[in-house]
């Protein structure tokens, strides 16, 4: 499995970068469109894999995972 980063906009126009597990970058896509995000473009060659090995690390990079998105964030789903 690999991990994926889109760019995504809630229902009020802010945008966010989240980094998703998944093994296509359409399942990724249907992942977040489950949770009400429009998803934008894939944002994934921009990012090293040491941005993803662990919380802190992703969070020096600005990334947020679903998780995270929807528990401490101000995301509002569309």
């Amino acid at each position: 499995m690999s991990h994926y980063v889109a760019l995504v906009a809630d229902a009020t126009g802010r945008y966010a970068t989240v980094c998703v597990p998944g093994r296509t970058w359409s399942n990724v896509v249907d992942q977040l469109e489950d949770i009400g995000c429009e998803v934008i473009e894939n944002q994934t060659e921009d990012y090293e894999a040491e941005d993803f090995k662990d919380e802190q690390s992703m969070k020096e990079v600005g990334l947020w995972t679903i998780s995270t998105l929807q528990s401490k964030s101000n995301f509002v789903a569309h």
